[in-house]
């Protein structure tokens, strides 16, 4: 990604930063201590070491997936991507008891975490998952301000009657299904 672009985003969103504006204490907490934690996690150097080429943007995001884990502790977290591997590093050093499953066609009582990637059947994978969330339920969509197929995704998620809390990050989106709050998206810089 170019530089200047990667610039620009920040600055338009620099009035988004690190929950400024956000009146919803468990939405603060969940951006200031979650998604823009600038803090090294115990497992960082680690996985720098593990996966020393990684791109900014790959690695920026495994980050936040790990933070995720953390902060979720679930038993499972589904993905559609070809990183898996990867992926399960990262979410793996962050809660041991969390399995990644790549599987798209795996049997699902309940989503706990899933993270869905712009491929071919994807549309189809995030109905299906949606057919199976619950109050705790976090969906994460990649690409969603660059990708055409992630755009209409995230859009649907976001007029979608189950969907409470969304977080727009620009590079994902972080949705919650926890219809005891009110619905609301924020945008935040990530």
């Amino acid at each position: 990604m170019n530089i200047l672009k990667r610039y620009i985003v920040w600055l338009r969103r620099m009035s988004h930063s690190r929950g400024f504006g956000v009146q919803s204490p468990s939405a603060y907490r969940f951006i200031r201590y979650v998604l823009c934690e600038h803090y090294p996690y115990y497992g960082y150097d680690e996985l720098r070491h593990k996966h020393p080429s990684l791109p900014w943007l790959v690695r920026k995001r495994m980050e936040l997936y790990f933070r995720i884990a953390n902060y979720r502790q679930a038993s499972r977290m589904l993905s559609n991507g070809t990183d898996t591997p990867l992926l399960a590093s990262y979410v793996g050093r962050a809660c041991q008891r969390t399995h990644v499953d790549d599987r798209q066609d795996a049997d699902i009582d309940t989503v706990e975490i899933a993270r869905v990637c712009a491929v071919d059947g994807c549309e189809a994978y995030v109905e299906h998952l949606l057919s199976h969330t619950d109050s705790h339920t976090i969906l994460i969509v990649e690409d969603i301000a660059q990708n055409p197929m992630a755009q209409r995704i995230w859009q649907g998620l976001l007029h979608n009657p189950k969907v409470s809390v969304c977080y727009d990050l620009y590079w994902v989106g972080v949705a919650f299904f926890d219809i005891d709050r009110f619905k609301t998206c924020y945008i935040v810089n990530f």
